[in-house]
């Protein structure tokens, strides 16, 4: 009656809440409820979803409604007087209800040992909202559009399914997030309880007959991807997640207090939408993985598949770290230096999917790339499908993206091979656009199987945003068959030069071998932490300050040939330097030496009189007052622009 056990096929089972209750039962003392059990009772009672939900609220109205130091009997005989019953009659039933009654209510946090109302209890009675998660994928748009929620009230079998029968829990004023293509699309309130109401979105594959709930729809401004939301507040939470985190396929779900505290703190516009939430006592679980982890994971991957880079290079740790600040990385430098190969081995640690295909794909690209269809397809006006939807031609690039929007809990790498070839602005501009505005730029697709055709999954839906868990990957040859990258590009992308000098070149090196596939655990995180856009204000360098003391002395320079930068670059080095300090390595020089080079030197471009005094500038605050550079690789960096640019009378980071 608390919904802590089920019945099913004359055995009981515990709930995801039950095992919770029963994890947190102190063996030395284990007849006392403490305060994660109680945030539990408290959890399933105050939701509604449990049977005894409503004569618990009658029995805290009693206790409010009663005058102070009120006895057992009192409290039995205003639940049976509040019920209009007569069925108690012995004067000890009315004892007994009532101290059933008012045990339930100190376990449950409601009322205090004295008999009087808590925080809790007070909140309880007010009737605070209940929050519900509901998948809708195809029928988000029509249940939009429509402002409402259906679900059918019995399957092509006949039996009810309990995550349609939900729709009858439903109250009027109660929140509602919804999940589409995935992310949370929007959050709705709800205006009018379910009714039975017949199938309104012409789809004949659900019965006719069903529940309708009427709800006011309000569309984020960003929609909150799934890895963005903490994995360990996912697997906490229970259904409609699975024990890993993933979405489950059910229809609507009611969401526990913690998961929702949890969801207000990560997300400021979801918490303008959601209920408020006293802070939950957190539950015991194991830690997530952290940067340190699946660093050493993946630089143990590619030391095995046999691919060398300078010791000392910090190039993998800081690969790494670049792709988790931001999801787009350029690797520029000599042909044959390994930098198709560094990509490929992170693709080959990201794993492959259930169906067996790798969760990285390789795309050439061609010099006759002049519009984003190159990438993004187009609408083949030629075909026509059995259902009259649009007919897309899908590239392999699409295809891949497509398959990572489905599967948004892993990290899925499209590597751009030779991304100049053609002007990048010609056939990037989609992505470039969406990955900063995380606004509509794709078509919403499905394969549709018995066609062999892609076709848009509704007629009438919209656009969707890029996966957050889509990583892109450009390796850049410079040379006379190849176009220069603008400002535009190398301002949204990390930059990374790749150079071989003659005492790295080894007669014994061998051609590498594939990376082994990361543990699905820490592959899983590499996502999460990605799409956690707050995570370096929770985490930050243990030198921030320094850092950014730097980076403005480096903008005051920059300045002077109106090429500095903004605030996204320097929200993105300080993601990428609180990220390389997780991954073991805190020095801040070391650090700073990355960023400046990665992200700074790369927007320099232009004649020799705008911007050598700049280079020079530069170059003094790399030196800094020691006897040895203070940031080397940027020095030398420096020295060769210098040079290029007295030699040509004209510079840019791409040697």
């Amino acid at each position: 009656m608390l919904d802590l056990v089920v019945e099913d096929e004359r055995k009981w089972q515990l709930t995801d809440s039950g095992t919770t209750y029963a994890n947190s039962v102190d063996p030395s003392n284990p007849w006392t409820v403490n305060e994660i059990q109680a945030g539990v009772l408290r959890d399933r009672l105050s939701g509604g979803r449990a049977e005894l939900a409503d004569d618990v609220r009658i029995a805290l109205q009693s206790v409010h409604d009663l005058t102070a130091g009120w006895s057992n009997d009192d409290l039995g005989r205003a639940l049976a007087a509040y019920a209009k019953t007569d069925q108690w009659q012995a004067d000890r039933t009315f004892e007994s209800q009532g101290a059933r009654y008012r045990e339930l209510l100190i376990e449950s946090g409601f009322i205090n040992r004295t008999g009087e109302l808590t925080e809790q209890g007070v909140s309880f009675l007010e009737g605070q909202a209940s929050v519900w998660w509901v998948n809708q994928g195809a029928t988000y748009t029509k249940e939009r559009d429509g402002g409402f929620l259906w679900a059918p009230m019995l399957n092509k079998a006949g039996r009810p399914q309990y995550h349609w029968e939900t729709m009858d829990e439903v109250r009027e004023g109660d929140v509602v997030l919804h999940y589409s293509n995935g992310a949370l699309r929007a959050a709705s309130h709800v205006s009018a309880a379910a009714r039975p109401a017949p199938n309104p979105l012409d789809d004949k594959s659900w019965d006719e007959a069903g529940r309708l709930v009427e709800t006011q729809y309000q569309e984020l401004n960003e929609p909150v991807a799934l890895g963005a939301i903490d994995e360990g507040a996912r697997i906490r939470q229970g259904s409609p997640f699975t024990s890993t985190g993933s979405v489950q396929q059910v229809y609507l779900v009611g969401l526990q207090g913690e998961f929702v505290y949890e969801l207000c703190r990560q997300f400021p516009e979801l918490a303008g939408h959601l209920p408020s939430v006293t802070l939950p006592v957190p539950v015991p679980t194991s830690e997530a993985p952290t940067p340190d982890e699946f660093f050493h994971d993946f630089a143990v991957a590619v030391e095995v598949s046999g691919l060398r880079f300078p010791a000392g290079s910090n190039l993998v740790r800081s690969f790494l770290s670049s792709l988790l600040a931001k999801p787009f990385a350029i690797l520029t430098g000599l042909a044959g230096s390994g930098k198709t190969q560094l990509a490929m081995r992170l693709g080959e640690w990201f794993g492959t999917d259930e169906h067996g295909r790798h969760r990285h794909v390789v795309v050439p690209v061609r010099p006759d790339w002049t519009g984003p269809e190159s990438i993004f397809g187009y609408e083949d006006a030629l075909r026509t499908s059995a259902s009259g939807a649009p007919v897309w031609f899908v590239p392999e690039a699409f295809e891949f993206v497509l398959r990572a929007a489905d599967d948004p809990e892993h990290p899925y790498l499209l590597i751009l091979d030779e991304m100049n070839l053609a002007h990048v602005e010609r056939y990037f501009s989609d992505f470039l656009s969406g990955v900063e505005s995380r606004r509509p730029v794709l078509p919403d697709l499905v394969f549709d199987r018995p066609s062999r055709q892609w076709v848009l999954r509704d007629v009438e839906a919209q656009r969707i945003p890029l996966p957050r868990n889509l990583f892109i990957v450009g390796t850049v040859n410079v040379d006379e068959t190849t176009y220069m990258f603008s400002p535009k590009v190398l301002d949204r992308a990390f930059t990374f030069e790749f150079r071989v000098t003659s005492d790295e070149l080894d007669a014994e090196l061998r051609r590498p071998n594939a990376a082994q596939a990361g543990e699905d655990r820490r592959v899983r995180a590499f996502a999460s932490l990605a799409e956690n856009d707050n995570w370096q204000q929770e985490h930050p360098h243990p030198a921030r300050d320094e850092i950014v003391s730097t980076l403005k002395e480096a903008h005051v320079i920059l300045a002077g040939a109106s090429q500095e930068f903004g605030h996204r670059s320097l929200y993105e080095i300080l993601r990428f330097c609180a990220f390389f300090s997780a991954t073991g390595n805190a020095d801040s020089n070391t650090v700073l030496d990355l960023a400046m080079m990665q992200k700074v030197l790369p927007k320099i471009h232009g004649s020799r009189r705008r911007v050598e005094p700049v280079l020079a500038a530069l170059d003094a605050l790399a030196v800094g007052a020691g006897p040895a550079p203070r940031l080397p690789i940027t020095h030398h960096k420096l020295v060769r622009m210098i040079e290029a640019v007295r030699a040509n009378q004209f510079v840019s980071f791409a040697e």
